[in-house]
């Protein structure tokens, strides 16, 4: 009987530590004050595709693409690079604070905007799609 409590408690410790490992997202969190005026960037290449989100308040967005999926979240404005992309990719934005300054985002490669979307609705959204370029 003992052998057999063992081996379950073998199993279940494997099984969770698989589980886990499995299942993870990126997060990429800023926390810059709205009065800072700054901009954060981490851009590398002008091949690269940019998510650029303008907003003053707390925001979080979800990207995808042919890399999967990422989720974002933070506080001001940020450019995250999300690396060499060719085909597609969309950036769902929503405001988490629920103000009514504009929240915008932008998909850029290099210095060209290839699509935006922007709302002013409390706890709104905006998505963009940026495909064949």
């Amino acid at each position: 009987m003992k052998k057999f409590q063992i081996a379950l408690l073998a199993f279940v410790v494997v099984f969770v530590v698989a589980v886990s490992g499995c299942t993870s997202t990126t997060s990429d969190t800023t926390n810059t004050s709205s009065s800072d005026n700054t901009s954060s960037s981490n851009a590398t290449s002008s091949n690269d595709i940019s998510i650029v989100i303008e907003y003053p308040g707390s925001w979080a967005v979800d990207v995808s693409g042919p890399f999967g999926y990422r989720s974002l979240s933070g506080t001001g404005d940020k450019t995250t690079n999300i690396g060499a992309v060719t085909t597609s990719v969309t950036a769902s934005a929503r405001k988490t604070d629920g103000g009514t300054e504009t929240l915008k985002v932008i998909i850029k490669k290099g210095d060209e905007e290839l699509a935006s979307q922007s709302t002013n609705a409390p706890y709104g959204g905006a998505s963009a799609t940026a495909v064949g370029f």
